[in-house]
């Protein structure tokens, strides 16, 4: 099988669509080390090849995806999830019912031991919850596994990625399918659960509470914030402090009339300038 991954010298796990062509890709080969070939030319699928010209070391593309998978994630510091009843609970939401939250995580760790489970990732949110996240391409989590984190009382995502076969795979694709969309996400723990006590949301009972749905405006893989306020007002942010990103922010966020709220680190843009704010920032998003 051709050799559709490898290791770039700065030690990322990368795709060869990520890389320049040749030796200047300047990768080895994540099985042996030695320095490979990116082979991107017209005829044949593009692949890593051994500068020696010696035969592909023996890999899975499945453990390929899932290993660039929680690069993603890794480099991200968190990924938009959905969000039910249970999960927001479970998570330290209080019951808000956003159809989808962004989960920002303060640690993220490689197949770190849970009780007798493993998952691919363990993330610690920034409302103090771990999260397992499991990457998945043929095999899916078991109805034991799922028990298992029903047991620990953690909550566990998994991610379908059957659709990204091997020649189906695209980097902006896959990296929105893990980052951004929600389509293939499913919460393993919790199901279904009851408010902690009477005083507590159910889903009968929940305030009709007028959330936006959280638009996250991805610039160069980093990301910002943008929330409707019930006034109609909206609120943006760099996610992750980037120095690039709050300049962004801070230029569109002057442009529209915005105030600086030093308590929350964002910018509130009045309603009658909203829209055009939000085009003006997936502009920058299409044009990075």
């Amino acid at each position: 099988m051709l050799s559709l991954f490898a290791l770039h010298k700065s030690n990322r796990f990368v795709h060869v669509s990520e890389v320049e062509r040749g030796l200047a890709c300047d990768c080895r080969c994540a099985v042996c080390g030695e320095p490979v070939i990116a082979r991107q030319g017209e005829l044949r699928e593009h692949h890593f090849a051994h500068s020696s010209n010696a035969d592909p070391c023996a890999s899975s593309y499945e453990s390929d995806l899932h290993r660039f998978a929680k690069r993603v994630i890794i480099e991200a510091r968190g990924l938009v999830v959905p969000v039910s009843l249970a999960a927001s609970q479970a998570l330290g939401f209080g019951g808000r019912l956003d159809p989808s939250i962004l989960l920002a995580c303060t640690d993220i760790e490689e197949e770190v031991d849970v009780g007798n489970r493993r998952p691919d990732l363990l993330a610690a949110t920034t409302a103090g919850v771990n999260v397992a996240i499991e990457v998945a391409y043929s095999s899916f989590c078991s109805a034991e596994k799922c028990h298992a984190y029903e047991q620990l009382q953690m909550p566990a995502l998994e991610i379908d990625l059957r659709a990204f076969t091997p020649t189906a795979f695209d980097v902006v694709k896959v990296t929105h399918a893990i980052l951004e969309d929600v389509a293939g996400k499913t919460w393993l723990w919790p199901e279904n659960i009851e408010a902690q006590t009477p005083g507590e949301l159910s889903a009968e009972n929940a305030p009709k509470q007028h959330f936006l749905l959280e638009e996250i405006v991805t610039i160069q893989g980093r990301w910002i914030s943008v929330k409707e306020l019930p006034s109609g007002d909206i609120a943006i942010k760099a996610v992750r402090y980037d120095p690039d990103v709050v300049s962004v922010v801070r230029t569109v966020a002057r442009a529209h009339s915005g105030r600086y709220r030093e308590a929350y680190h964002n910018w509130v843009i009045p309603r009658f300038r909203a829209q055009a704010a939000r085009l003006q920032l997936r502009a920058i998003a299409s044009a990075a």
